[in-house]
């Protein structure tokens, strides 16, 4: 290419803003039951419907938004796909700008399968094409082997371009059993070449102790005042929507003060009921370790009063400070001075 130098950066249309190019290629990827097929229905029905998605405007006009949407998750029955966009709201008006397509849909062998892949595009012009699970659909039949996985999604591409498609393609993918939270985005099953292949990953994942869903997006276009997602809660709406909750930092930071002030309210019950308690009494009393004892001490220090030298047989005692007792009948009932103090200690 002479002219190289000459080239501009053309500026990113944009499906969902910030999120995923209007003429682009993005993987949704996280383990079974992760919330997969679930945020694609989500996508679906705001193309369709022309409605917000993760709360960032969907841009396609009102009332002509169509999806070409294959379904290749044996797992998840066609009924209940069907069932869950007429509860995302899919009418039947709009429902023939919605083709659902699934595994017996399909022609068996690969090249048949794109070739009507390319008559469907040149014929129905979605704005995007979902495919779910995109391992399904391609004809590899190593997905750790780079060449193979490259040539496969190269191809797909290729056929892609061929039928004069300008819209957005989405393809899911599961992710390995072992994650990695310094890079989420290493965590797609298989060949680093589904990576390098789709330039936005948006990554879920399910705590199901906690029972928190999270996501994260890794892109390579990405627009003020957007940018990538960060590791945020997902939530589901009622009206079975989805939106982005709080980030898992401030997640974690409010958990971590919320044991805290747990921790220290039983420290202060402790001395209300017990005063002139020894450190050795209170580590056993409230099972911790004498460096978390001494965090919460120094924490609870407006509150706090000790005597005694601190030397063997005569170790410090420890009470609540005069003003600051809390009364017999427990924790709730702590004067205003302290309950005013743990609240913003919490805050």
């Amino acid at each position: 290419m002479q002219d190289w130098h000459l080239l501009e950066n053309p500026s990113v249309r944009w499906i969902v803003d910030g999120l995923l190019p209007a003429d682009g290629h993005s993987a949704i990827v996280g383990k079974p039951k992760a919330g997969k097929s679930t945020l694609i229905r989500n996508l679906v029905a705001s193309v369709i419907k022309s409605r917000p998605f993760l709360d960032r405007p969907v841009n396609v006009p009102q009332g002509t938004g169509k999806v070409l949407y294959i379904h290749l998750d044996r797992k998840d029955r066609p009924a209940r796909v069907a069932a869950e966009l007429k509860e995302l709201e899919i009418t039947d008006d709009e429902a023939p700008r919605l083709h659902f397509i699934v595994a017996e849909d399909l022609p068996a062998d690969i090249d048949s399968r794109l070739q009507w892949l390319k008559e469907e595009i040149e014929e129905f012009k979605p704005n995007l094409l979902v495919i779910d699970l995109m391992l399904q659909f391609l004809d590899v039949q190593n997905s750790n082997d780079y060449n193979q996985v490259l040539k496969a999604i190269n191809h797909l591409q290729d056929v892609l371009s061929e039928a004069h498609f300008e819209g957005a393609l989405v393809a899911a993918f599961h992710s390995r059993k072992a994650v990695n939270p310094d890079c989420p985005a290493d965590d797609v099953l298989g060949s680093t070449a589904i990576r390098g292949s789709f330039g936005t990953l948006i990554l879920l994942s399910q705590n199901r102790k906690e029972k928190l869903y999270s996501i994260v997006s890794d892109q390579t276009d990405r627009e003020q005042p957007w940018g990538e997602i960060d590791s945020t809660e997902i939530v589901r709406n009622s009206d079975g929507t989805m939106a982005l909750g709080r980030s898992l930092y401030d997640l974690q930071k409010a958990e971590k003060a919320a044991k805290t002030v747990g921790d220290l309210r039983r420290l202060l019950s402790l001395l209300n009921d017990h005063p002139d308690s020894s450190m050795k009494d209170l580590i056993e009393a409230l099972a911790i370790s004498k460096p978390r004892l001494l965090a919460l001490m120094e924490r609870g220090g407006d509150l706090i009063a000790s005597t005694g030298e601190g030397k063997k047989g005569r170790p410090k005692l420890y009470s609540l400070k005069s003003g600051a007792e809390l009364s017999a009948c427990g924790i709730g009932a702590m004067n205003e001075e302290t309950e005013k103090f743990l609240n913003a200690f919490g805050s």
